[in-house]
């Protein structure tokens, strides 16, 4: 009976080291970075790679021929340079955190790289500073930077619907006859089964507007005009322009 007892307490033993193994190996640690410590995963001093986007810190090592010194990207290394993402600047000087001013055509972009590194790279924590406290916590910046990003995607995907439903027409010029705008199923690059009529489409609001070809559903919307001295029912016209 005492052997049994023994054999027992020796099996809960190693049960209990296996499963306190695999829920360490399953516990998700967020490492925080200073800037100078970061700024050591360079491929030299420290022989990783690290880029930090919006305050999130990733490990591109296996991108080294993309990111280790000499290499073009390699001005995102060590630090935070989200701002160059988008503003295309690769030197030292130019390497910067700092997004605010930034458009949201500009934010859009950067939520799709960030979308790219979350897919492509492992994510190391979180670096202290302008998105990140000491704590690891959210900053207020970086909630309203979050809240205008989720703007701009919301814009883009209204101008996605804009374009499936007004899509842009054909246009071509001509040094004898003008400018001519036409419409077929493919055109604006909108594939579609109806072909519509070209249109003058007015942004709400504005007094600018674009060609856009109209179906006949949407013909009586107050933002749609016709072009003056065109056939309404034409599918192309050489449109009148100041002189």
């Amino acid at each position: 009976m005492f052997k049994i007892l023994v054999f027992l307490g020796f099996l809960a033993l190693l049960l209990a080291l296996h499963f306190s193994g695999v829920f360490d190996a399953v516990t998700v640690k967020t490492n925080l970075f200073t800037t100078s410590e970061l700024a050591t995963f360079n491929g030299v001093e420290q022989p990783f790679l690290y880029v930090a986007l919006l305050g999130t810190v990733f490990n591109v090592t296996k991108g080294a021929k993309h990111y280790a010194k000499g290499q073009q990207y390699h001005v995102f290394v060590g630090k935070d340079a989200s701002r160059n993402f988008v503003t295309g600047k690769f030197k030292e000087e130019d390497a910067s955190d700092d997004i605010g001013g930034l458009s949201n055509k500009e934010l859009k972009s950067l939520s799709d790289w960030m979308k790219f590194y979350n897919r492509e790279y492992q994510q190391i924590g979180n670096l202290i500073g302008r998105y990140y406290d000491k704590f690891g916590e959210p900053t207020a910046y970086l909630h309203q930077m979050n809240k205008r990003m989720q703007e701009s995607q919301d814009e883009e995907q209204s101008l996605q619907i804009d374009r499936q439903t007004f899509p842009p027409c054909n246009i071509e010029w001509d040094a004898d006859r003008g400018t001519r705008v036409w419409c077929s199923d493919k055109s604006g690059g909108i594939e579609r089964k109806w072909i519509g009529k070209p249109r003058q489409y007015y942004t709400v609001g504005s007094n600018i507007f674009r060609c856009a070809c109209i179906h006949e559903e949407n013909e009586k919307l107050g933002t749609i005009k016709e072009y003056p001295g065109c056939d309404k029912n034409s599918e192309s016209c050489y449109i009148q322009t100041d002189k």
